[in-house]
Order: C-alpha cells, then sequence, then structure tokens
C-alpha cells in the first residue's frame, strides 16, 4: 500500500502476481490508460506482539434474516483413511522449503488415482518458542499459494514469522498442483461473445459462454469432477497431517475463507485457530437461501451492492479532498451518472473501460487517485453534461470480467446455478434498475458456469455451524467490493460460533486495506486464541486522499 508505513500483514502493489480471493477476480484486468500506469509502492509490516485496543462493539443493526441452519446431518466424506503424504522439504526460494504431496484424485478411492500438490514453507525463525504451522490460503480461487507466499510470507509480522512455520500450496487444479488445462492450453477463461442484453447476439452469447466449459472437459478429463473446495479441504486435512499439527491453524483470505469452513465443518475437532479474511456468505456461495435457488452466486451475495455503496463513498470523499481528488469539481455523483448515461445512450465502448477502472479502483483506496485522474480524463473528452437528466438508460453493453480456467473449475462446482437462460434474462431489467452501474455484471460475471458439464459428487454445501474446539475470527472492512460486511455477518451466524471484526476502511481483504489494530488482534488471536470482542472495530492505517 501507499502514503504510510507501520505495522500489520502484508499490503499489496499494483503489478505484484497476487490476487486478492475474490471470486470476481478481474480487477486486475487492464483498466483505463491512467489507471494501467498506477504504481502503488508496498509497505512493510513491522513486529506486532500484542491486541492493539479495538472500539467498543457497535450497533451493526438488525441482522439480516436467515433461513434456520440443519442441526443434523449425516457424517460428511472425510479422507476416508487416505495416507497422509510424506514430504521431503528441500530448500527453496531463499529461506523457503518447497516439496511435492500426492494426495488422492478421488477420496471415493483413497487408495486410488493420485495427483501432486505443490506445497511451500518458511520455517519459524525462533524454533525454541515455535507454537505450529500456520496454513494460509490466499484465496482465488486460481490463485497459487506457493507464489503468493513466497511473495508475500517476509512482510508477515515478526511474531508470526517467529512463531509458525508459514504454509501454503497451490490447491488442485491450480499452477504447479495439476493444473487445469483447456484445448487452448492457455489456461484462459475466454469472455463470451456478444452481449447477453441485445436479444438478437443473446444466443451467440449463451452459446460461447458453454463453449469453455466443454474445451476444458475434453482436455482435463476427470480432474474436473474433483476440483470442489470441499476436495481441497480434505486436501488441507492430509497436509496438516503431513506436517505432524494435532490441529489447525488458518488465515484465509476471501475465497480461503470458503475452503477454511468447510474444512472446520467436514473436520471440527481438528481446528485450533482460525482467521476467515474478507469472507464469503458461506450459504450464497454455495446453494442460497429459500427463494434465491434461481439467482446466480454474486445477485445472492448483493456484490453488484458493495460496490455502489463504495463508490459513493468515492465521491464523498473526493468532495472533502477538494483539489487533492482530481475528480472533485461539481458534484462528482452527478458527474459519474451524467458519464455513464452519455455512454449507454451511445452505445460507447468506453463504457466496459470505465467500469473495468473502477472496479479495479475500489480494491483499495490506495487507488483513488488514480481512479479520480482517469474518471476526469473521460469526463473531459465526452463532456457528458445532464446525460442523466431522465434517469440511466438500460445498458446493452454490460462490463462482463474474464476468469481463468482454473477459477471456474472450482466456482461452478462448488455452487448451485439456474441452468435456464430465461432466468438470466427475467432478472436483466430488474438488477440493471437496482443496481445500474453493477447489476448485470453481477448478474452474468460467471455465465461460463450456467453450462459448466462437470459436477463434483462430494462437494459441501452445509450445515455450516458443527461444534469446533475453538471460535473462528471473521475479519472484513466495512467498505469491501468484493466480500460485503453483510456477508461477514451471515457468515459469523451461519458458523456458530464465531465472532465479527470490522475495519473501517475501503477495499478488499486486509491485504489490500492495512490496519495495525487489526493485525495485532489477529497475531493475538493466533498466538493466545483470545478473541476481541464480537462486533469490535478497528481503524484502518491508510485514508484516501491524504
Amino acid at each position: 500500500m501507499t502514503g504510510y508505513e507501520g505495522e500489520g500483514m502484508p499490503a499489496l502493489r499494483d503489478g505484484e502476481a497476487f490476487r486478492v480471493a475474490s471470486r470476481s477476480s478481474s480487477w486486475l484486468a487492464a483498466g483505463l490508460t491512467a489507471v494501467a500506469m498506477l504504481t502503488l509502492p508496498g509497505c512493510s509490516p513491522g513486529l506486532t506482539s500484542a491486541a492493539a485496543p479495538v472500539h467498543p462493539k457497535e450497533n451493526l443493526g438488525a441482522p439480516t434474516p436467515q433461513a434456520p441452519l440443519p442441526q443434523a446431518a449425516p457424517e460428511p466424506l472425510g479422507v476416508i483413511g487416505a495416507a497422509a503424504p510424506r514430504l521431503q522439504w528441500r530448500r527453496c526460494a531463499g529461506s523457503f522449503q518447497c516439496a511435492a504431496a500426492t494426495v488422492p484424485l478421488d477420496y471415493n478411492q483413497p487408495h486410488g488415482a493420485t495427483i501432486t500438490l505443490s506445497v511451500i514453507r518458511l520455517p519459524a525463525a525462533d524454533p525454541a518458542h515455535r507454537i505450529g504451522s500456520l496454513f494460509v490460503d490466499f484465496g482465488g480461487p486460481g490463485t497459487g499459494g506457493v507464489g503468493e507466499l513466497e511473495s508475500l510470507g517476509p512482510r508477515y509480522p515478526d511474531v508470526l514469522r517467529q512463531r509458525f512455520d508459514l504454509v501454503s500450496f497451490d490447491s488442485r487444479g491450480v499452477g504447479g498442483s495439476a493444473p487445469v488445462r483447456c484445448a487452448t492450453d492457455s489456461g484462459a477463461g475466454d469472455v463470451p461473445v456478444g452481449s447477453p442484453v441485445r436479444p438478437e447476439q443473446q444466443a451467440i452469447f449463451f452459446a460461447s459462454s458453454a463453449a469453455l466449459g466443454r474445451s476444458c472437459a475434453a482436455t482435463s478429463g476427470e480432474l474436473l469432477a474433483h476440483t470442489s473446495s470441499a476436495n481441497t479441504a480434505r486436501d488441507l486435512e492430509l497436509l496438516r497431517q503431513a506436517v505432524g499439527e494435532e490441529s489447525l491453524s488458518f488465515l484465509g483470505y476471501s475465497y480461503g475463507t470458503y475452503v477454511g469452513a468447510i474444512y472446520a465443518n467436514l473436520f471440527p475437532d481438528r481446528t485450533r485457530a482460525m482467521i476467515f479474511d474478507g469472507a464469503l456468505d458461506l450459504v450464497a456461495n454455495s446453494t442460497g437461501r429459500p427463494g434465491q435457488e434461481q439467482m446466480p452466486v454474486d445477485v445472492r451475495a448483493d456484490t453488484a451492492r458493495s460496490q455502489a455503496e463504495e463508490l459513493d463513498a468515492f465521491f464523498d470523499r473526493c468532495t472533502q479532498a477538494g483539489p487533492r481528488c482530481a475528480f472533485s469539481a461539481g458534484d462528482p455523483h452527478r458527474k459519474f451518472a451524467d458519464l455513464v448515461a452519455k455512454l449507454k445512450k451511445s452505445s460507447d465502448s468506453r463504457l466496459a473501460a470505465v467500469l473495468r477502472t473502477v472496479s479495479h479502483g475500489l480494491q483499495s483506496s490506495t487507488r483513488w487517485s488514480g481512479m479520480a485522474t482517469s474518471l476526469q480524463a473521460v469526463y473531459n473528452s465526452i463532456r457528458p453534461d445532464g446525460a442523466s437528466a431522465q434517469g440511466q438508460p438500460p445498458t446493452l453493453d454490460p462490463y462482463i470480467p474474464s476468469h481463468s480456467a482454473s477459477f471456474l473449475a472450482v466456482q461452478c462446482v462448488d455452487s448451485d446455478y439456474p441452468r435456464d437462460h430465461q432466468e438470466y434474462t427475467r432478472l436483466i431489467p430488474v438488477e440493471d434498475q437496482r443496481q445500474p452501474y453493477f447489476g448485470l455484471t453481477a448478474l452474468f460475471d460467471m455465465t461460463q458456469c450456467i453450462a459448466w458439464p462437470i459436477t463434483d459428487r462430494d462437494r459441501y454445501s452445509g450445515p455450516w455451524n458443527r461444534r469446533r474446539q475453538h471460535p473462528i475470527l471473521v475479519v472484513n472492512n466495512r467498505y469491501d467490493p468484493e466480500t460485503p460486511v453483510w456477508n461477514a455477518q451471515a457468515t459469523r451466524d451461519e458458523l456458530g460460533d464465531a465472532q465479527l471484526l470490522i475495519i473501517d476502511g475501503y477495499g478488499h481483504t486486509t491485504l489490500d486495506v492495512h490496519s495495525a489494530c487489526a493485525t495485532a488482534a489477529e497475531t493475538n488471536y493466533l498466538t493466545t486464541l483470545q478473541l476481541p470482542a464480537d462486533g469490535a472495530t478497528c481503524s484502518a492505517d491508510y485514508q484516501p486522499f491524504p
């Protein structure tokens, strides 16, 4: 991050290979030229040895109504006697150690076909006071943990690096762990052709959406039937056994929280300390609540609303900053509405680029200055004064992100999606009117899953509240464009034993929102198992437009 240094979990720099654990990883795509040229130097974490004060518990408002969670269910599939892999560690990447882990392809056949996982660890710097291993899941899906730990591990707080071996791995289907292959052999998820809104283009749009799944199925074969997050959680259990830990200490970011939640319910007697940073709503991501079954995942999670709320916060902070924000002249809310309305009315291809730039910029408030400069440049070029006087026109060519094949191979088997195209077209006017900037992006951002040809019979979809040895700590930014705070509140309630810490910041997970207070609370919990009060808040160390 930029503009400060201080204690905390590792901060990100624009241009690093890391892709924060979001189910909408498209924010890494290049936006407008001005945004693409941004550089956001990272900051280094310092020593964090004790929990910093947190504010008193606040009133979070009335809880979101939740469907009753089942209290009893058949025992889910565990590892069924699969043997823990023998890890032969070798030195790699400086102070790191690497190993290969052999695990079953199909846990229903624990002694049958196998795959090999790429594993990495940074050994504890103070072996005499070592607590154990801390497994870190950087999310995705489709993000490799090996490269991310190499990049970010040395910047974790001194206390964690001294007292824990930091361990991560490439999940099955990703990177060095039996990666998903498609006919193009590029691993890239092609953006569907055409617009899902224009009637004359809908047929080709849905047909091209289905093409990637067929391509991957033809090339990757049996692997695609075993890529669910539940199987990654089973791999994690074997890795826990392999490193000799009696119970699991775990830190997961965004999608990594879903893997962690599955582990905590498949193996509830094997959990120690678990932190879910930027939490997915577990029910929304798997099946949806009653009445939501015919909605796509991000509509159920309402990520369009979270982006809109953070964008409104950007406009407010921009106005307060005055000349320090390039988009501040006049009314930024109205200027952006005019800009989008003008691009919609003229079917200007720049609309998708503008929304891509905003999506990228909302990941961290350290990017807001660059986003403001880009928006003002576009505004100056098209002079859209008054274009939104009659409201927002319908969106005909929405911004639709692309995803890697590894992302889709997990997401499409983890979650229920409506399979009838008519369910999507029915929601077009509803979501476009409700959220005119981001509604259709959330509706169509994972359209390849509509006709994904493979299922994983061993996926996990609840219950989420099995009794565990220790409570779970859920951490979330108040303004997170990918994992909204109401998702974190739902996750806390779904887990049954969790407590929530909120950071008053803007962006996705603490990897993009630096908070020494939150880091201290997380570090204290991992080392002592003491939790902050439920609903406590921490401030972010960086505020936009300094």
